[in-house]
């Protein structure tokens, strides 16, 4: 995936505001822990929202299609 894809979202569980919604793909998003951890995040922009969502990459791994 790179970034400008859109996105597809499967179910994740019941009541998550991401299920079968479409994104674009903003990129990742590391946070750097004063512990030296590295955690790798991305960002996508739902449809119709006007601020950025943070994801775990496992949503990317198991719940993200590219949409077509």
């Amino acid at each position: 995936m790179k970034v400008g894809d859109l996105v597809k979202f499967s179910h994740i569980y019941n009541g998550c505001d991401l299920n079968g919604k479409i994104a674009l793909y903003l990129g990742e998003d590391f946070i750097h822990r004063v512990d030296g951890e590295v955690v790798e995040n991305h960002k996508v922009l739902l449809n119709g929202k006007a601020e950025p969502t943070i994801i775990d990459k496992r949503l990317i791994l198991y719940h993200c299609k590219k949409f077509e």
